[in-house]
């Protein structure tokens, strides 16, 4: 072989170790991509389930409850506490909105959030007071997406989540007892 004929076979070895090292970079940023993702979803799931523990607090959740209704009167301590919880559910969905418009959330995971917000936080008058006071301190996607929640949704009525999953027991209960 000539010295012509090693360079031609150099170039074609080095062009196979280029494609093999571009096939190797895809296959691991296909999976750096997937954990990244798993890894906001976890987040996420680890968030929420922090945030409605906090509720579950009896004290927490009867300032939330009270607040959320907005029928009542909150003293200062009262308000203090239902505007920071109010706050991280705010920053909690801000976060997990950017999450979405950055694809690391899937469009159904985005959907239940979506009416996770509508049904359980937006629905709420003193929830809604509050993104009023307090929108103005958000970016700009993250207000429109949240105004479009709250906008053409029915308010919870007191007691017409409790009152829809007693209903809902009651059926449970009575194709349970005629099975």
């Amino acid at each position: 072989m000539t010295l012509a004929d090693w360079a031609n076979l150099s170039q074609i070895v080095g062009s196979i170790a280029v494609i093999g090292s571009l096939i190797f970079v895809g296959i691991q940023v296909r999976q750096n991509t997937k954990a990244t993702k798993a890894t906001a979803l976890q987040m996420n799931a680890d968030y929420w389930l922090g945030y409605f523990s906090m509720l579950a607090d009896s004290r927490l959740g009867k300032v939330y409850a009270k607040g959320c209704q907005g029928r009542e009167q909150l003293d200062g301590e009262e308000f203090h506490q239902f505007f920071i919880l109010c706050r991280v559910a705010f920053m909690g969905c801000e976060k997990q909105h950017q999450q979405y418009l950055a694809g690391l959330l899937s469009e159904d995971a985005y959907k239940g959030y979506e009416a996770t917000i509508r049904e359980q936080i937006a629905a709420y008058p003193g929830v809604r007071a509050m993104w009023e006071l307090v929108k103005h301190t958000y970016g700009h996607d993250f207000v429109d997406f949240l105004d479009k929640q709250i906008v053409g949704y029915d308010l919870h009525s007191r007691g017409s989540i409790r009152g829809k999953w007693h209903e809902l027991a009651l059926a449970a209960n009575s194709q349970t007892s005629s099975t």
